[in-house]
């Protein structure tokens, strides 16, 4: 069942969904990733930042295993005046829609203000992450503070996806990153791949590994080796 619903919107669920970014190849990415994770034993939540109406938010949920939860925080319609750089729209009964006609009975918490606002009741329930996408506001301040905060909820072997990172019209979220690497003084999780315009970092007890295991498995020509952040990576994107 859980199989059949992946395989349906990796293949055409998703183009119904309002939403920017998420096509097949990433889904085939960030589902290589999840093989890895599972692989390994790595479990833990999976929650997102940012969710507009839950493009990328049905996927984390199509992904969780057993004993996970799936997390998804957005200003929602009632504090949309706080989404100064008009980065997404997020709609909490277009998001619940959605969730009901991709993922159907997979608890989804859905949880409405902005990331700098996140209760400690919250925070605590997200913490030991596995999987963090961030796509929450694209202003310098706020990507530094959700990186901050993915950092400090990331379980072991925990992933976190940058969106926007070589976004021409958002050149903050690209600044932040650099920024934030130049610094943290605690960083938990480093580059290890970019590509469909997002930046990927790994625990950083799982680099070596995580990095060996997508040379061997993605195709020669989306395995590029690429200096990130000071760190040997891949760009995912064709050369």
């Amino acid at each position: 069942m859980r199989q059949t619903l992946i395989q349906n919107y990796r293949d055409k669920g998703h183009e119904k969904v309002e939403g920017w970014g998420v096509d097949r190849e990433l889904i085939d990415l960030i589902m290589t990733l999840d093989r890895f994770q599972s692989t390994n034993q790595i479990s833990g939540h999976l929650c997102e930042i940012g969710v507009h109406h839950g493009r990328t938010l049905i996927l984390l949920a199509l992904l969780s295993r057993e004993r996970e939860s799936v997390w998804g925080i957005d200003l929602f319609e009632s504090a949309q005046l706080q989404n100064i750089d008009a980065s997404g729209s997020g709609l909490e009964a277009a998001v619940r829609k959605n969730l009901q006609q991709h993922a159907p009975s997979i608890p989804v918490n859905l949880v409405a203000c902005n990331s700098f606002h996140l209760s400690q009741q919250n925070r605590l329930a997200i913490q030991g992450s596995r999987l963090v996408h961030i796509d929450g506001g694209h202003f310098l301040e706020v990507v530094l503070h959700d990186l901050d905060l993915a950092q400090n909820i990331l379980g072991s072997g925990g992933i976190i996806i940058l969106d926007d990172y070589w976004h021409s019209g958002f050149p903050e979220v690209q600044e932040a990153a650099h920024r934030f690497f130049s610094t943290a003084t605690t960083i938990k999780a480093v580059s290890f791949m970019t590509g469909k315009n997002k930046l990927f970092l790994v625990d950083v007890c799982y680099y070596n590994p995580l990095l060996a295991f997508l040379q061997n498995t993605l195709p020669s020509d989306r395995n590029k080796r690429v200096k990130l952040l000071g760190y040997e990576g891949l760009c995912y994107d064709p050369h």
